[in-house]
């Protein structure tokens, strides 16, 4: 076993919206087949004063436009911090930490909708994956 430690730490994950709501008038029908997937942004920044320190955040909203072609209406927010070793470059930190946030927020999203909806009226809403964008943060200039 290897005693390479990975350069990039969560400290802590913490929701600052969960918002899923049943549709009442629920109609499954054929709309529902064009599988409408969540709309996802990330946002990321280095915490002033703390080297090595920064801040994510990811929302992610699901049929917001309530269509009841679909059983459920979700909105939820979840944001990490994380610590970086001071031997990456900060075009290597924001990359790093962009690409371990997307995984760690959105997976805290999935579980959280999927437990919740579990317990509701039409039963568990697992959301698809979601990709990370292509384009990357740009490293602050000085």
């Amino acid at each position: 076993m290897s005693n390479i430690q990975f350069p990039i730490q969560l400290e802590r994950v913490m929701f600052t919206r969960s918002i899923v709501i049943a549709i009442p008038d629920h109609q499954p029908s054929s709309l529902a087949e064009k599988k409408l997937g969540p709309v996802n942004v990330i946002n990321l920044v280095s915490i002033d004063g703390q080297e090595g320190k920064y801040q994510v955040s990811m929302s992610s909203k699901f049929n917001i436009d309530e269509d009841i072609a679909y059983p459920y209406i979700t909105d939820m927010e979840c944001i990490g911090v994380f610590s970086v070793d001071a031997q990456l470059s900060e075009e290597e930190a924001m990359r790093g930490v962009m690409i371990t946030a997307h995984s760690v927020l959105y997976g805290a999203i999935r579980e959280a909708v999927a437990w919740i909806t579990g317990r509701q009226p039409f039963g568990q809403l697992m959301l698809g994956l979601s990709v990370l964008p292509t384009s990357q943060p740009e490293a602050p200039k000085e």
